[in-house]
């Protein structure tokens, strides 16, 4: 692929690079990172303010076909991406935007696609993802929540847990053992649902932070109408697998540490210890070296992934990779920023905080990532799976 911008695609990064530092200057004070969204009603209410900002210019819409209100293709997506990141912007919802609607356009019904597409591209409705179980996480397909057909509706009974910003989310996905005597990989449903139907119970997993994030969800006899099912009935493993790419391929977060990396440098050129610069420290040095370079290496991955997606060819290794390759790059920013910054690297909220104070909450955050989304270890499986045709362990 060709790396070099066009001028249409520069015009468009300093559109969006323009917009999105009008609205850093709006942020509330409380403000460290990007999950501070799902945190109160404030960091909430600022999400939703970008959101319709961006939504008025049909930037939630990048990337999608024209006839679904689409405008750009993919990398002007990730020009986007990479402005957000790079100010730490909410505002394009990581569940909606980011995973159901690529999902909803390459699985989902032509009914489903006139309903929700023009509600997620407006930031009318924000979802949530209800997926993992306690005893059911990178394994997903050893679910045990249950969506029994009656009629037109399913009755579904179980619990979901990790499920981010579920105490916001209007409307969520998830996926649910529908046929018990059927095989596994065939035995379950994608099916989207009001997170204010009867019987939906969401209680808080606090950070030991204090912030709130996560959740669990539990589901009591909640009638779930089979007009949302994505897909086909029982056939929501064919589903998990397309969404999953999107989502282990969004790179919104790394972009945040261009930003971060620019910040530890400034801050290693005003600090001295031993009489000198820390910027002079040859072991300093080297290691903003690395992280600089890997970064560098991730944005060029985001391009190629791009232009991957306008040509719909990106396959399950490729989102593997991209999950892996970003996630342990965030791990290692955290780590390096903290040793760096020492004691200040340990404050936020404070005249003492250095950053911003978002050292501490991405040392503390970092290693997240390499949990989330399918663990890293289960992504290197996929990589030899499926893309290097390697074979399984019995």
């Amino acid at each position: 692929m060709d790396f070099k911008l066009t001028d249409a695609q520069k015009a468009h990064r300093d559109e969006v690079f323009k917009v999105c530092a009008e609205l850093d200057k709006k942020k509330p004070k409380t403000w460290v990172g990007f999950e501070s969204q799902f945190d109160d009603e404030v960091g909430w209410a600022f999400h939703k303010l970008c959101a319709k900002e961006f939504a008025k210019r049909g930037w939630l819409a990048l990337g999608w076909p024209k006839e679904y209100g689409g405008i750009g293709d993919m990398m002007d997506k990730v020009l986007f991406q990479e402005a957000r990141g790079y100010y730490d912007l909410p505002g394009a919802d990581i569940f909606g935007v980011a995973m159901l609607a690529p999902t909803l356009l390459a699985a989902g019904s032509e009914e489903l696609k006139r309903e929700l597409l023009p509600k997620i591209a407006n930031a009318e409705w924000m979802f949530c993802e209800l997926w993992s179980e306690p005893n059911a996480g990178s394994d997903l397909a050893g679910l045990t929540a249950t969506a029994i057909r009656k009629g037109d509706e399913f009755i579904v009974n179980g619990q979901k847990t990790w499920s981010t910003g579920a105490h916001f989310a209007d409307w969520a996905f998830g996926v649910y053992k529908s046929d018990p005597n059927a095989k596994k990989h065939h035995n379950m449903t994608f099916i989207l649902s009001d997170m204010k139907s009867p019987g939906i119970t969401v209680k808080s997993i606090p950070y030991m932070s204090g912030s709130h994030v996560y959740n669990e969800v539990y589901l009591d006899d909640v009638r779930m109408s089979a007009k949302y099912i994505v897909g086909q009935e029982n056939e929501g493993w064919a589903v998990v697998n397309v969404l999953a790419g999107f989502e282990r391929s969004n790179l919104d977060m790394v972009y945040g540490l261009v930003r971060g990396i620019e910040e530890l440098v400034e801050f290693c050129n005003e600090t001295k210890r031993n009489g000198r610069p820390l910027s002079q420290d040859p072991i300093v040095r080297n290691r903003i070296a690395d992280v600089s370079s890997s970064l560098e290496a991730v944005r060029c991955l985001a391009y190629r992934v791009a232009d991957q997606q306008n040509r719909n060819e990106m396959g399950l290794m490729d989102a593997a990779a991209v999950k892996i390759f970003a996630s342990e790059l965030m791990e290692k920013y955290g780590h390096l920023a903290a040793d760096i910054l020492g004691p200040y690297g340990q404050v936020k909220n404070s005249p003492w905080a250095k950053m911003g104070g978002t050292v501490e909450y991405t040392y503390q955050g970092c290693f997240v990532p390499i949990v989330s989304m399918g663990t890293n270890e289960i992504q290197r499986n996929i990589i030899a799976w499926y893309g290097l045709g390697l074979p399984r362990m019995k």
